[in-house]
């Protein structure tokens, strides 16, 4: 993730600080401090991403359905059909 949204993640959680503090409204202003957590948990999980490295390895081919349910081959040719 880019440093740049982590710190417009960051931005928002302080806007909504800002306005919690010059509401009066008890429910807005629980709102508010609800979606400034909800920022800076963002924040904070895009740090963590930021700082993890993935690495996708290709799994070793498999066999196919097919080649594993063949049926056992007979050596007495009567048995064939």
């Amino acid at each position: 993730m880019a440093d740049g949204q982590i710190e417009v993640y960051r931005i928002h959680a302080g806007v909504c600080l800002w306005l919690a503090q010059r509401t009066s409204d008890r429910e807005t202003k629980l709102t508010l401090l609800d979606m400034a957590h909800a920022w800076q948990a963002l924040a904070e999980q895009g740090e963590k991403n930021r700082q993890t490295t993935l690495v996708y390895e290709t799994p070793e081919p498999r066999p196919s359905v097919a080649q594993q349910q063949q049926p056992p081959q007979h050596s007495d040719p009567e048995m064939r059909q």
